[in-house]
């Protein structure tokens, strides 16, 4: 039998004592590369070097990279025994959004490039670089990254990145995190047309994609089944599309966070493959474009936590199995079409969850029902989102019971009835809050005491006045204030600015509210101001510099309190149906990023400034006192919208406009300017969507430039002293003649370039009065869909010579005005290709000759003025002319002696056999022919017959002969035949 050997005790010894030799010398042999007892000199030098690629560390992160231990730097970490430098973390925080939902501290990003030395950081398992701007110029993700083999952590988001996400990254097969997401704002600015290098990071337990294109990545499921260890998986706004069959078998056993939102799936809900990963926890499937009815097998979800379908097109109510769920916590089904009653919905869901459910969210859902009680039985829900559905009825004072309640919107239904202190007395935890419903009435005694600081408070149309609520003095948290359209009727209590200074958007438009704005309003820090539709007066106050959308338009405002407002952030400044006097200010010229001006109804008077030199030197001057200006101003402005009729503002044509070489929208009219119009405008404006100059004192010719705008939809020059011809380049004006090929986005009115921002809506409804455009013999507001009028009106000048028959090219004109002019020839015969014409005047010129029957082919003309000029012939009839003005429809030919027949009261020569019909001139009109064109064709043709067979017999010799002979058996024949005729009628007369 075998006998083991035991150790002596001093062999152990022996062992523990080599042991400590070896890791002694190893620890000595690092020591030696670590001078007093920081970093690895290698590594401090490729931190160095790192740094020297960054161009501009604007917050100082990176100030305490010098010295000789790198370990103690900003944002690096080192290994306690080693040394190495084991992570880098440099992430800027982009959670801060701004109004348009960009990330709003920018100005701490260290902006450059990555350099490659980072690969002498071989023991590197952390690295985050996100929410910097260090992806150089249009540069993209550095393929040495995929070098970094040590690698556990990766995050290089939001870096503005650009081009193709390296396949390399496949190589870091230690990888557990991965996050290469450029974030919203860089949408699509990284691409990749294969993930399958995805299948060799089988540690990947957390991958965000997001905002990366992969509409190529035509097997995106089947390479995200290929990682077994993922836990967390986001792919939302990737361009996916639902081409990739079902899955047999599911690797994705412990995924338990899925998001696909803002993908093309456009695919009936219940055949898609992520209802049979049963692991999850949270699903996201915002705006997905799924339809059809709710998947049964959504209740096989028995762990879920968190479901989002909200923004698709699924139809019905939810299924009856999720009887299991017994973990849902929130539930988001808005903008669907669910339909039914809300009490019938709650009762849906699963009763095990609802004493655990937090988040309840049916916003536009077709939602009906007549009381909320159903909702009393979600004891711990803490956001409730029913807003815009057709929910009726009183709010029950029981809602106060839901304590843990932070966010409840209700507004746009039907609600009804009296609010009281008692509906909020236990809503100690609220923050958000929208009871905008026009049937609502809030009852609170003066001297309540709200037992909740909220952040947001939304009471739009309901009725809190007539004096100003008492209680939103302690609201002094408040971000976002709607008081809009509330009953008040007093003035701005002094209280409200100051405690509201910290406020982000406020409205207040559409009361009675009066007195006077307070002098200096530098001191808040409001984004969006509204204030319109009420009484106030005094002057326009000195601006919040943090100010970007500021509407105080229908006051009775009149002036400004200085000539040199700052508002360096102002984007929208609607000022319009006020008392304002004095001059515009020169402050314009400072604010770079001005889009929208609105000074229409008010008035002004002198020039507008020229922004020269002298603005644009004091523009800079305060884009450098001012940090938070992101762009610097330049000889260009951004003005894209800019309306000052009805003021007394004079001068020539404003020179600024020169440098708006993005605007689209200019109305100056019923103003006193003068002067000629520039021949650059054509150069200068070239987006130009809207040119109105009406009811001014300009002169000379209309420069044939104006018809290089090849986005211009509505042409108003009229009540002018313009002389000269109308320009016949006419049907160069591509938008109108229908061969306009994708340019700039053209918006419903002058306010959609930015109504989608909900910061700015608004505006769209409440500065369209300005825009009133005469059209049927009357001043009409187009208060929607203002570009698709198609209006040329050059009324009211002195213009001479003929009608270009290049306006008959413009088949989308809808309304053409030619009237009081000095115009003369003939109505162009094509006139009748208008097709799209509802109104056409072409009264009190010098016209003559006769009326095209063409007219009669515009189905959609529904005016027609003729009247005063020397017109003559019959007037034509049928189809749309029969039924213009039935009341007098002799007005539209009153003045022309020379026309006849009905309607009016001179008959027509000759019997009415001889007249020409109606339907040969329609004919003719339709085939492109007049009579006198088919005359002439008459006479061409039978003089091109007859030189045609002269010149074949004097040219062709054999031609010559045949005829000859021809006309020889010819003439053969006839004297033959009339010889014996002759003689026999001679004949038989002899024998009588």
């Amino acid at each position: 039998m075998a006998t083991t050997t035991r150790p002596s005790s001093h062999s152990c010894l022996f062992l523990i004592l080599a042991a400590a030799s070896t890791i002694f010398t190893v620890l000595s042999v690092h020591a030696s590369d670590i001078p007093n007892g920081g970093c690895i000199a290698a590594e401090r030098a490729a931190l160095l070097s790192f740094k020297a690629g960054v161009t501009s560390d604007p917050a100082n992160r990176l100030v305490s990279w010098h010295g000789h231990n790198c370990c103690h730097w900003s944002g690096v970490r080192c290994d306690n025994w080693t040394g190495h430098v084991t992570k880098l973390d440099l992430r800027n925080d982009l959670s801060m959004k701004d109004l348009y939902g960009f990330p709003k501290a920018p100005s701490r990003s260290l902006r450059g490039q990555v350099s490659s030395s980072l690969l002498a950081l071989r023991h590197l398992k952390h690295l985050d670089l996100s929410g910097n701007f260090l992806g150089g110029e249009n540069m993209p993700i550095p393929g040495f990254m995929g070098s970094l083999d040590r690698l556990a952590y990766l995050n290089l988001s939001n870096m503005n990145f650009y081009g193709r996400v390296p396949p390399q990254l496949g190589n870091l097969s230690k990888l557990v995190h991965l996050d290469i997401s450029p974030g919203d704002s860089y949408l699509y600015s990284l691409h990749s047309m294969d993930i399958s290098w995805l299948a060799r990071l089988y540690s990947l337990e957390h991958l965000d994609m997001g905002s990366v294109d992969l509409k190529g990545a035509t097997d995106w499921v089947h390479s995200l089944n290929a990682l077994p260890s993922l836990v967390v998986l986001n792919l939302d706004w990737c361009n996916l599309q639902n081409n990739t069959p079902s899955l047999v078998h599911y690797n994705l056993t412990v995924l338990e966070e899925l998001d696909l939102s803002y993908n093309s799936l456009d695919s009936l809900a219940a055949s898609n493959w992520f209802w049979g990963v049963t692991s999850l926890k949270r699903l996201i499937l915002l705006e997905c474009g799924l339809s059809g009815s709710f998947p049964d097998v959504l209740g096989n979800l028995t762990l879920l936590e968190t479901l989002d379908l909200g923004f698709n097109n699924i139809n019905g109510m939810i299924p009856g199995t999720l009887k299991n769920m017994c973990k849902l916590k929130s539930l988001v089904l808005s903008y669907n079409n669910i339909g039914g009653d809300i009490s019938d919905l709650v009762e849906r869901l699963p009763n095990c969850s609802l004493k655990i459910l937090q988040e309840f969210c049916l916003s536009e859902a077709n939602v009906t029902g007549t009381t909320l009680n159903s909702l009393l039985n979600l004891t711990s829900i803490r956001i409730i989102h029913a807003g815009y559905n057709h929910l009726s009825g009183p709010l029950p004072v029981e809602i106060a019971t839901l304590t843990n309640l932070t966010e409840m919107l209700l507004g746009g239904n039907n609600l009804s009835g009296v609010i009281s202190e008692d509906h909020f007395a236990g809503l100690t935890n609220l923050k958000i809050l929208d009871l905008s419903c026009p049937n609502l009435e809030v009852t609170v005694d003066s001297g309540w005491v709200t037992p909740f600081r909220l952040d947001t408070a939304q009471f739009g149309s309901c009725q809190l006045g007539p004096e100003f609520p008492k209680w939103l003095r302690g609201q002094n948290g408040i971000s976002d204030l709607d008081i809009s359209n509330t009953g008040l009727i007093t003035r701005i209590p002094h209280w409200f600015w100051t405690t509201f200074s910290g406020a982000e958007h406020l409205d207040m438009s559409s009361n009675q509210l009066s007195g006077n704005l307070p002098i200096n309003l530098e001191f808040m820090s409001v984004i969006t101001l509204y204030l319109h539709s009420n009484c106030l007066t005094g002057l326009v106050p000195k601006l919040p510099r943090t100010i970007e959308v500021l509407d105080i338009s229908r006051n009775s405002l009149n002036g400004f309190v200085s000539s040199n407002l700052e508002a360096p952030h102002l984007q929208v400044a609607v000022v319009f149906s006020n008392s304002m006097t004095g001059t515009i200010p020169t402050s314009i010229c400072q604010w770079p990023q001005l889009r929208i001006l609105d000074l229409s109804n008010n008035q002004l008077v002198g020039e507008l400034p020229d922004c020269g030199r002298k603005e644009l030197k004091q523009c800079k001057a305060s884009s450098k006192n001012s940090s938070n200006v992101s762009s610097t101003c330049s000889s260009s402005l951004g003005i894209t919208i800019l309306l000052v009729s009805n003021n007394s503002l004079s001068g020539g044509f404003p020179l600024f406009l020169r440098k708006c070489r993005g605007l689209r929208f200019l109305d100056l009219s019923r103003n006193k300017f003068s002067g000629n119009l520039p021949t650059r405008i054509g150069e200068d404006m070239p987006l130009l969507v809207m040119l109105r100059l009406r009811s001014n004192n300009f002169s000379g010719h209309i420069p044939y430039q104006i018809t290089e705008l090849p986005a211009l939809r509505i042409l108003d020059l009229s009540n002018n002293n313009f002389s000269g011809a109308i320009p016949q380049s006419l049907d160069d004006l591509k938008a109108l003649s229908g061969t306009a090929k994708a340019l700039d986005p053209v918006w419903d009115s002058p306010f959609d370039e930015i109504s989608e921002n909900e910061g700015v809506s608004k505006l769209e409804r409440q500065s369209d009065d300005s825009l009133s455009v005469v059209i049927k013999g009357q001043v009409l507001d187009y208060k929607e869909n203002t570009v698709y009028l198609m209006s040329i009106d050059l009324s009211c000048n002195s213009l001479t010579g003929e009608i270009p028959e290049e306006l008959s090219s413009l088949i989308g004109l809808i309304n053409l005005n030619l009237s009081s002019n000095l115009l003369s020839g003939i109505i162009p015969d094509k006139i009748g290709d208008l097709q799209s014409l509802e109104s056409l005047d072409l009264s009190k010129n010098k016209l003559a000759g006769e009326i095209p029957w063409g007219l009669s082919d515009l189905t959609y003309l529904s005016y027609l003025n003729l009247s005063y000029n020397n017109l003559s012939g019959r007037v034509p009839t049928g189809h749309q002319l029969d039924i213009l003005n039935a009341d007098d429809p002799t007005s539209m030919y009153i003045g022309n002696p020379g026309l006849c027949g009905y309607p009016t009261p001179r008959q027509c020569p000759g019997p009415p056999e001889d007249e020409p019909t109606h339907g040969d001139s329609v004919r003719w009109h339709k085939e492109g022919l007049s009579p006198t064109d088919l005359l002439l064709g008459l006479i061409v043709g039978f003089v091109a017959g007859v030189w045609m067979v002269f010149c074949g017999l004097l040219f062709m010799k054999r031609w010559r002969h045949a005829y000859f002979m021809l006309f020889d058996e010819l003439y053969d024949k006839v004297y033959v035949n009339f010889v014996v005729t002759w003689g026999k009628w001679f004949r038989n007369t002899g024998e009588e």
